[in-house]
Formats: structure tokens, C-alpha cells, sequence
């Protein structure tokens, strides 16, 4: 699962609530001299739309905020990597061409 998963099951993928929901971590990060944005402040800052009165909610122009999104449960790390592409490795098997 994708560390990132939780953030984006709270934002549904809407790009407003992201902006929001990363603006008020920053914010949270700045105030408490952390200054620096984690996951884990992410998962426990609220999302807040602030000022909403020149959005009609009838025409869906409001999002619905899911609430209560369980954060993910927290994966171990991959250890292994790709292997290094030797394609151009040089394995010294044909001399060098005459001339």
C-alpha cells in the first residue's frame, strides 16, 4: 500500500482539499518548530475549508470532507531494489576493433 493512501482517501483526490489539507499541515508543522511536513502530521491535521461563502453547496460546488478515515496501517520498507542495469558494462570480452 502507498504510504501516501491515507492522505489521498481523506482528500478523495480533489486537489482543493490537498492544497487545504497540506496548507494547514505546514502551518501545524511551522507552529509547533517541528517545520517539517511528515505523514504523520498529515494523517492528524483536519481538513478545513475556511471561507465557503461564495460556493453554492446545491450545486456541488462544497466537496463532502470524509470523516473518520482510518490511517493506513504502516507497511515495512522494501529492502531490496532494482538491480543496476550492466547493459553497457564493459566485460572485456572482444578485443578492440583494428584500425
Amino acid at each position: 500500500m502507498c504510504p501516501t493512501s491515507g492522505v489521498k482517501a481523506r482528500s478523495r483526490g480533489i486537489v482543493g482539499l490537498l492544497r487545504r489539507l497540506i496548507e494547514a499541515g505546514c502551518t501545524g508543522a511551522i507552529a509547533s518548530g517541528e517545520e517539517r511536513l511528515s505523514l504523520e502530521l498529515l494523517r492528524s491535521t483536519p481538513i478545513r475549508l475556511g471561507n465557503l461563502d461564495d460556493l453554492d453547496a446545491e450545486t456541488g460546488e462544497v466537496p463532502d470532507i470524509p470523516q473518520n478515515v482510518p490511517p493506513p496501517a504502516a507497511s515495512a520498507k522494501k529492502s531490496a531494489t532494482r538491480p543496476r542495469n550492466t547493459v553497457f558494462d564493459d566485460r572485456g570480452e572482444r578485443p578492440a576493433a583494428d584500425g
